[in-house]
């Protein structure tokens, strides 16, 4: 089916300090169903901002410096919470999402002796209470208590370089990291933290979604232009082309998988597309 059309678009405001580049770019985005706004991580500002869904209409621009490097976004919308990535450092930011104001920041320490955890993509367990965060240059994964707000686990990721995306999957309890240098997908099962599959996904894995309908890990490659689709038994089940630089990959809990990428320049027809994936019947 073809996607629906853009009904709604909302260039961000003009960059809230003078010296700030313009426009202000999103770099992650997530919606909040029970607030009925949209987040967004403004990452060259180092801050994020709040919209509403209806019409796009601003609700709250945070200030510069709010959340250096701000990169991914995630909302539970039970617990009124809304997590933030400061990447190259360890600290995730907490945001309540109705007072619309910072609450905490979780740091997050290596395990590693003399490691530094930084902190790149995050994947929600709301209904476990758990959050997963994966760090790039420790390539480690931490597993954060909702209720609490507090690091439960930080685990290795044996066989992953550059560890950058994260997803999960709660029927089995499986991990799934994407890692940027090894180009590869490592699964784990959470309870061990032993590796049940290291798969060989293609150039440059950055991000993971897993899709719990058909039950597949969905990776973006972004060196080898392609999203590859993985079992949880570690099968690759597809190598599908996804253009220029494929950045992230999103799984809507419907058997539906949405990918995005990045031109190459301007005029690059192969680039800043949104793709629909989903199993053949």
């Amino acid at each position: 089916p073809e996607l629906p059309e853009d009904l709604r678009q909302s260039p961000p405001p003009g960059a809230p300090q003078p010296e700030g580049p313009e426009p202000v770019a999103v770099f992650g985005i997530a919606v909040d169903d029970r607030q009925g706004t949209v987040w967004a991580t403004n990452t060259f500002h180092n801050t994020v901002a709040v919209y509403r869904q209806g019409d796009l209409s601003l609700v709250r621009q945070f200030p510069p410096g709010e959340v250096y490097h701000s990169r991914d976004v995630v909302v539970d919308g039970e617990r009124g919470r809304a997590y933030v990535s400061a990447s190259a450092t360890n600290g995730i930011h907490v945001f309540d999402t109705a007072a619309l104001e910072k609450r905490a920041v979780i740091e997050i320490d290596s395990a590693q002796r003399g490691g530094d955890f930084s902190v790149m993509s995050l994947a929600l367990d709301p209904e476990g209470g758990r959050l997963f965060v994966v760090s790039r240059t420790s390539n480690e994964l931490a597993v954060i208590d909702l209720d609490s707000n507090e690091v439960a686990r930080v685990l290795p990721v044996p066989g992953a370089k550059n560890a950058s995306g994260v997803a999960y999957d709660a029927e089995t309890g499986r991990a799934f990291v994407a890692s940027q240098d090894s180009d590869n997908l490592v699964i784990l099962d959470l309870d061990s933290g032993e590796v049940l599959h290291d798969v060989a996904v293609g150039a440059g894995a950055l991000n993971v979604a897993f899709e719990p309908v058909e039950r597949l890990a969905y990776v973006s490659n972004r060196g080898a232009g392609t999203v590859t689709v993985v079992s949880p038994e570690g099968e690759i089940v597809a190598n599908l082309a996804n253009g220029s630089y494929p950045n992230h990959v999103h799984a809507d809990g419907r058997g539906n998988l949405y990918a995005v990428n990045k031109s190459l320049a301007e005029d690059d027809a192969a680039g800043d597309h949104v793709t629909l994936i989903r199993k053949a019947p």
